[in-house]
């Protein structure tokens, strides 16, 4: 009778007496993971793209700066850029959290063992998503902040 590798894997942790280093990778998939950590940084790189090309275009369409943008809604447009970027990173912190609450008892002990031991990947993983989407979060917010604090050829 031949088995499949997936019942190889099963069977195993219970014939060595060692477990698979993270014993709950499958109450997360992988995609859920990737949006996690992936999600935020995307939607940073792609509002700072987007906000800059508006203003750049609308702002300095030549060689020489205008006094007044091109479109009459400018600031409108790019604040609902950045309200959207915003959103989205929340959504990713979101999501991050809730990989985190399903994986966070993935091991028993401390940092320091875990740490050493390579336990709990699935875990680790949430919280570099769950990071990731703080600091990029605020990176959008720091973005919107100069987009008030600095209206240059904004009406």
């Amino acid at each position: 009778m031949t088995t499949t590798l997936v019942e190889d894997e099963e069977r195993l942790p219970h014939l060595s007496g060692v477990g698979h280093p993270a014993p709950h990778r499958r109450t997360v998939t992988p995609w859920v993971i990737a949006i996690a950590l992936f999600f935020a940084p995307v939607t940073w790189g792609l509002q700072l793209l987007l906000a800059v090309s508006l203003a750049g275009h609308a702002c300095f369409p030549g060689a020489v700066p205008r006094a007044l943008p091109l479109w009459a809604n400018l600031s409108h447009w790019l604040l609902a850029v950045n309200m959207v970027a915003i959103t989205l990173c929340l959504i990713a912190g979101f999501v991050a959290w809730l990989c985190w609450r399903r994986t966070r008892a993935e091991r028993p002990g401390d940092v320091h063992h875990l740490l050493e031991s390579g336990d709990g990947r699935t875990r680790f993983l949430a919280m570099a998503g769950l990071i990731s989407s703080v600091l990029f979060g605020l990176a959008v917010i720091f973005q919107c902040i100069n987009l008030l604090m600095d209206p240059t050829c904004l009406t």
